[in-house]
């Protein structure tokens, strides 16, 4: 990465004893175990804080299944992970959209110059985080602590006054550590941005997107459908556990009307937004429990960097699930940031974490204001502003190649993110196929 013009920096000094880790990662989830696995590798101490209990491999989730993207892939790839969550789903090859019954744009992955893979993947959250937890637990000088809380940043003696440690409590009581860095992968309601002192808007999307879930009928493929119609934007791909995922992206009250209303109404909307599978959603919508909402939040803080403190993932940019992101640039970013995170604690200086930041914060945050200018169009036609076939085509949906090959100013630094010899991983981290979403 090259540094901007203007990057700022600061002391990025040795954790305070033996006892401290060089970098605390307050988040659990896909991100901080991504983050935690490539610092690891390097030969970092990590601590891996997560609230909640330790999970059971396999176990429940909260059933999302985001598409991993040909540029994360790559970087899971390398790590010789790919197999594992490749195991009970499908590889997406191929995509097309279609605006007025018409298709007005169709794309190959394959096709894709310097695509690292040739396909997208449907993966369950459970599944990636039960992969990334057993390739963290192989590491030495890595650890997780479950059921552990944050209480504060303090100020460490001696030290610049931007640069903190954390009190942590869990079940071995209350102990304050001093890391070099803090990293926040704690979502978009971060308590670790809040306690830092960075602030953040935020904008909540009320109803507005459903979800129907049915089985996969063996004549649909290996390929993501968009439909952009006079209700909004309908996507059909298919998952994990040979399911065909609907989600449809509509204003509020339309959403609220449909899902409130008979089943049998709401699956109409979705066999008229996909008329090839119009008769298999009209057959196999049944149940109420078929059909999930989500409240999804666009949050944008005022920096990532503070002192010692770097937020990585939803927590610096939280997103709308409208063009599949959320995951990819979060993960996307664990892998920069280890990269910076490394480079900063040889230097004992924040720049390359500044200069990070300096290249990435642009990118997410017109990638947030495309997603509020698309979805604000899909809202007003839905609503009835606009006349019903307006902006149906590929007009509305983000650019392919960055959705799938991500930055173009990173791409170089996803491949250099995985240090050389972390394909020796694998043998020890198989955790079985029985996950579900």
């Amino acid at each position: 990465m090259s540094e901007p013009s203007g990057t700022e920096h600061g002391p990025l000094p040795r954790p305070a004893g033996p006892a401290d880790p060089e970098v605390a990662i307050v988040g659990a989830g896909p991100a901080g175990l991504l983050l935690g696995l490539l610092l690891g590798l390097r030969g970092r101490r990590v601590l891996l804080i997560e609230r909640e209990d330790e999970p059971v491999p396999g176990g429940p989730g909260n059933g999302i299944c985001p598409i991993l993207q040909p540029a994360t892939l790559g970087i899971l790839d390398r790590l010789g992970l790919l197999p594992e969550l490749t195991a009970n789903t499908t590889a997406v090859t191929h995509g097309e959209v279609a605006g007025g019954g018409v298709t007005v744009a169709s794309y190959a992955y394959a096709d894709l110059p310097g695509a690292p893979v040739a396909h997208a993947l449907p993966t369950s959250i459970v599944r990636l985080r039960d992969v990334l937890a057993a390739a963290v637990r192989a590491l030495p000088g890595t650890e997780v602590v479950y059921g552990a809380t944050v209480r504060a940043l303090v100020r460490r003696e001696g030290a610049a006054p931007d640069v903190r440690g954390l009190e942590l409590e869990d079940a071995r009581g209350v102990r304050t550590l001093y890391p070099s860095l803090i990293v926040g992968c704690d979502g978009k309601r971060s308590a670790v941005r809040e306690m830092a002192g960075i602030s953040a808007t935020a904008r909540a999307f009320q109803r507005g997107y459903t979800e129907l879930r049915l089985p996969l009928p063996g004549s649909w493929g290996p390929v993501m459908r968009a439909a952009f119609t006079a209700d909004g934007y309908v996507l059909g791909t298919p998952i994990a556990d040979e399911t065909l995922l609907f989600a449809w992206i509509t204003d509020p009250d339309t959403a609220g009307e449909a899902v409130d209303g008979p089943l049998e109404a709401l699956a109409e909307r979705y066999a008229q937004a996909a008329p090839q599978a119009a008769d298999w959603i009209r057959e196999h919508t049944t149940d109420r429990s078929q059909v999930r909402e989500f409240l999804h939040h666009i949050v944008r803080p005022e920096r990532w960097t503070d002192g010692n403190v770097v937020l990585v993932g939803d927590s610096a940019h939280g997103v709308h699930v409208y063009g599949g992101q959320g995951l990819n640039l979060s993960l996307q970013d664990a892998a920069c940031v280890a990269t910076a995170a490394d480079q900063a604690m040889t230097a004992g200086d924040t720049a390359a974490l500044h200069r990070f930041e300096a290249l990435r914060r642009p990118f997410t945050e017109a990638f947030q204001d495309m997603q509020e200018a698309h979805l604000d169009a899909l809202a007003a036609r839905a609503g009835g502003a606009a006349s019903p076939d307006a902006g149906e085509g590929a007009g509305h949906l983000p650019d392919f190649a960055p959705l799938a090959l991500g930055q173009s100013e990173l791409r170089a630094a996803f491949a250099a993110a995985v240090p050389e010899g972390a394909r020796s991983l694998p043998a020890a981290v198989s955790v079985g196929t029985g996950a579900r979403p």
